[in-house]
């Protein structure tokens, strides 16, 4: 197949209205080494490109700046970079179109109660079924126990960090 093509010219589709498959690839070699979790596995890459770093790029995703560099809700501002912003945005910053801000109009603590936000971030259509929900469930494998108390720390203090949106 890589004969029928020019230098620089992208694999056909896989068929109608579906992406090709290259002409770029991403592989990890140790995925578990790295702590590479499922969502950071790329799907029908198009281009590669160097970003700056999240806090530089969205200020309003920052825990308040008072805080000690290991307290545990920057742990947790790193865990949300690593398993929510690619689906997420917070206060409106990001880069995300998929799933909802997870601050405005409300923070999920704000209206999830207990343990019950712990549940749905483990397997959301246990606890909200509907056949277009896409959430995929985050078990203790791919985010420990721990880690999602973090996680949810750092979501409860963002919630008093709410910044309004750009008109």
């Amino acid at each position: 197949m890589a004969g029928d093509r020019g230098p620089g010219q992208a694999l056909a589709a896989a068929g109608e209205g579906k992406h090709s498959a290259g002409p770029f690839y991403l592989v990890w070699t140790d995925p578990q080494a790295g702590h590479i979790s499922p969502e950071q596995w790329p799907y029908a890459v198009a281009t590669i490109k160097r970003l700056s770093a999240v806090a530089e790029r969205f200020p309003a995703l920052l825990p308040a700046p008072n805080l000690a560099k290991d307290d545990p809700v920057n742990k947790g501002f790193e865990l949300f970079q690593k398993n929510c912003l690619a689906c997420h945005r917070l206060n409106g910053a990001g880069d995300a179109q998929f799933g909802p801000d997870l601050n405005i109009p409300f923070n999920p603590t704000e209206y999830f109660s207990g343990d019950f936000l712990k549940r749905y971030i483990r397997d959301p259509q246990a606890l909200r079924r509907w056949p277009q929900g896409k959430m995929p469930g985050f078990s203790a494998a791919v985010l420990p126990d721990s880690e999602l108390d973090l996680l949810v720390g750092y979501l409860k203090h963002m919630a008093g960090r709410k910044q309004p949106l750009a008109p």
